[in-house]
């Protein structure tokens, strides 16, 4: 087991990132795949398939609901790619390596993914935090001749730690609520007339993404006691 990036309090849930059910933190983990380029039968049928390039911007969001290219049942069926439920954790495993994103809608993968279905002690959300959260680490551990890449049976030996389902909630309403306060500035600086009042907002979207980034990791490793009463519920 590797060491963690993260050090979290010791009554946390403790596993790793190999399925097991019985631990209700991984039920099971997919990689994708690609139809023949060369069968236009098995493109274009309505079944949104991601590629990596697609969540490599991701930074401000996690879900994705649309494709740029999508393919049939057909092709679907004719290689080794699985139609993924809603709500499974997508992490890019190269070109680039940790970018993560959760699908809304049904969808397939190319083979740059790791798709991760979680148990039931473990929401999709808090996954894809953590993952962004330990990216870093994801990156030092990547590997390969040509470029670097995640290998399944690295990552796999990754040690995660969890909180309740309670706690996890918690501090997915703080994040949420901090990612909101990071991303008010957006809609403000479309209503401005004059440019350097665009230049202030622009400069302070950062300073608030640079504070969001450095709550991040420590949300996902206990040091924010979301049980804190002072901290309230925020739905």
């Amino acid at each position: 087991m590797a060491e963690p990036f993260l050090i979290c309090p010791s009554d946390w849930i403790r596993g790793t990132l190999e399925p097991n059910p019985a631990l209700g933190l991984i039920d099971s983990v997919d990689s994708g795949s690609t139809p023949s380029t060369g069968r236009d039968e098995f493109w274009d049928g309505g079944i949104p398939w991601l590629t990596p390039k697609e969540v490599s911007g991701l930074e401000d969001r996690i879900y994705v609901s649309a494709t740029e290219r999508t393919i049939s049942p057909l092709g679907l069926a004719k290689c080794s790619a699985k139609l993924h439920a809603a709500g499974t954790v997508m992490l890019t495993k190269r070109a680039p390596v940790g970018a993560v994103a959760v699908n809304a809608v049904p969808m397939a993968t190319n083979q740059g993914f790791l798709n991760f279905r979680c148990g039931v002690l473990l929401r999709p959300l808090y996954l894809a935090f953590w993952l962004r959260v330990n990216r870093p680490y994801l990156e030092l551990v990547a590997n390969g001749s040509t470029y670097p890449e995640l290998y399944l049976s690295d990552l796999l030996e990754f040690q995660i730690a969890v909180p309740s389902l309670d706690q996890q909630d918690r501090i997915l309403e703080f994040m949420n609520a901090v990612q909101f306060v990071a991303l008010l500035g957006e809609p403000l600086q479309q209503s401005v007339t004059a440019p350097e009042e665009a230049v202030l907002i622009q400069q302070q979207n950062q300073r608030l993404r640079n504070i969001r980034n450095r709550i991040l990791p420590l949300l996902f490793s206990g040091q924010i006691d979301v049980t804190d009463p002072q901290i309230p519920r925020l739905v």
